[in-house]
């Protein structure tokens, strides 16, 4: 802890798990909730084979779809603005840390064409179906 700040360090647990990422990008349906195993079915929109790329994929999609506003943080008292840099790059290294330690990510956005959620699946090389292993990592 430095200053009252608690300090992560990443983890490598995501290489021992032997795990990568299917990534997948969906409007939300009001109602509707898929399963992981229904989404797992499909195809990824994207796969991922490092806690970066995990990162950067989410902080991409932010950057296209969310909302920058002011909102308050009744816990803390204060106002924050969400959407902009410092807290893109805030979620960025929170999303690093997560997939670090070999984890999956869920989570959404309020865009201005609706709501979308964002699905990050940590697989196995035996739970890919689709050969984009970790073994096929790109160099």
């Amino acid at each position: 802890m430095l200053d009252g700040t608690v300090v992560i360090l990443p983890s490598d647990e995501w290489q021992a798990a032997g795990v990568h990422w299917h990534a997948y990008a969906e409007a939300r349906t009001p109602g509707a909730v898929e399963q992981r195993a229904s989404r797992r079915s499909r195809m990824p929109d994207s796969a991922l084979h490092s806690p970066w790329q995990v990162a950067r994929w989410i902080d991409d999609h932010l950057r296209r779809d969310v909302q920058r506003r002011e909102v308050f943080a009744a816990r803390d008292g204060v106002w924050v603005t969400i959407g902009d840099e410092n807290d893109l790059a805030h979620l960025r290294q929170e999303n690093f840390l997560i997939a670090s330690r070999g984890d999956s990510i869920y989570t959404d956005v309020y865009a201005d064409h609706g709501h979308r959620d964002l699905y990050v699946e940590a697989v196995t090389d035996v739970q890919c179906d689709g050969g984009c292993t970790t073994e096929s990592e790109p160099a």
